[in-house]
């Protein structure tokens, strides 16, 4: 599995534009964050939300998360509005003042598939919940 950008995102997730960012930036608002670099751990458990990555540029560490909570997105270059601040020594007195940035954000592929049902994305046979319906197969 591997990240995704927003607009790749939406093209897997609805025909409808407006509908698939609408849904996406609903999931997003409770995501949770994977560091920069890292894959996230199997989704074993069904509670698990969508999970984004977000890379502030170098030099930049994200600072809490109530961004996210209201994400401000550019869907055509898959960028969020977040806190940032500059990387500071443990040591420093004084804690450098935050700023409003905007940065890359990415979807884990395989959750789209996990949240929305998304056959072609998971690789599983699955519906949307909101269907009622249900795949099985026979067992010979």
């Amino acid at each position: 599995m591997s990240w995704m950008s927003l607009t790749e995102a939406t093209t897997i997730l609805d025909h409808d534009v407006q509908r698939a960012r609408e849904s996406l930036g609903r999931a997003i608002s409770k995501a949770w964050i994977v560091g920069p670099g890292g894959s996230p751990q199997p989704a074993i458990d069904p509670n698990v939300p969508l999970r984004v990555q977000v890379t502030p540029s170098p030099g930049w560490r994200l600072v809490g998360r109530a961004w996210l909570d209201h994400p401000v997105l550019d869907w055509e270059t898959s960028e969020i509005e977040c806190l940032c601040v500059p990387w500071m020594p443990a040591r420093a007195s004084e804690p450098a003042p935050s700023s409003q940035s905007r940065v890359k954000i990415e979807i884990w592929r395989e959750d789209i598939g996990r949240l929305w049902g998304d056959p072609e994305s998971s690789g599983r046979d699955v519906l949307p919940p909101s269907s009622g319906q249900v795949h099985r197969r026979k067992v010979r």
